[in-house]
């Protein structure tokens, strides 16, 4: 299937469109130069033509949710939020440089590092658990690094309050990062399996693929499902990982 080109970028005052940096299935991301301060950012914009009212209250959420968690030092930072004059939802963010996705399939991350990495982000998520907020879609694209180095959480745009998680659809599901019982229909998501996406997370930085990836294999979604289901991963392959990791 053909990527989709990015949409327009929209005019925001007080803002200079710079490029485009990524798209997704919900929203593209453009950088911008904000006038004051004096700053390159991240601005995610929702496309125009998925814009209903639920996606306006998921865009509303998330903006809401990383402003609670954003002070927090392993959460993206968001510096504003707001309406475009084309009817588009946007939020301006802190620009990183990239995510981890970017590098773990590249080259090998250290031990040390992935450890640093995995403390850092199990803080970020169990401050929005202590919220009441289930993020939903941890895995190593939502890991950004900032300009000064540090890892940060991204993406709560599919994320929900533990009171209303049991009846929210599953939105935007990653395989090869979810718990069994989400992928059995069976949970939505909980801290349990939030914890699994973290150890999923943490194996793939290590091993430079998901944990139930076969090299080599048969990796197709329903293989992956399947392989989930039984919950056997295969060892990091690594020798330098100490076992009780």
């Amino acid at each position: 299937m053909a990527r989709r080109l990015p949409s327009a970028p929209p005019v925001l005052p007080g803002f200079t469109y710079v490029t485009v940096l990524g798209s997704g299935g919900f929203a593209d991301v453009f950088l911008y130069e904000q006038d004051m301060p004096r700053r390159q950012v991240a601005v995610k914009v929702m496309l125009a033509e998925i814009v209903t009212e639920r996606l306006r209250a998921m865009f509303r959420a998330e903006a809401d949710l990383m402003a609670q968690l954003s002070a927090h030092p392993s959460v993206l930072t968001v510096h504003q939020a707001s309406v475009a004059a084309d009817g588009r939802p946007y939020l301006v963010m802190e620009l990183c440089s990239s995510s981890l996705s970017d590098r773990y399939r590249r080259e090998p991350l250290g031990v040390a590092e992935v450890l640093r990495v995995g403390i850092r982000i199990a803080s970020a998520v169990e401050t929005a658990h202590r919220a009441g907020v289930l993020h939903r879609d941890i895995k190593p694209a939502n890991i950004l690094t900032t300009a000064f180095g540090h890892p940060v959480l991204s993406d709560f745009g599919i994320a929900s309050t533990l009171e209303d998680a049991a009846a929210t659809d599953a939105v935007g599901l990653s395989i090869p990062w979810s718990a069994p019982e989400v992928l059995a229909d069976e949970s939505p998501g909980t801290v349990r399996s939030e914890v699994w996406s973290l150890a999923a997370t943490v194996y793939s930085l290590l091993a430079g693929r998901s944990p139930f990836e076969v090299p080599g294999g048969q990796n197709a979604p329903a293989d992956l499902v399947a392989r989930i289901q039984r919950a056997r991963p295969l060892p990091t392959g690594r020798a330098d990982v100490p076992e009780r990791l």
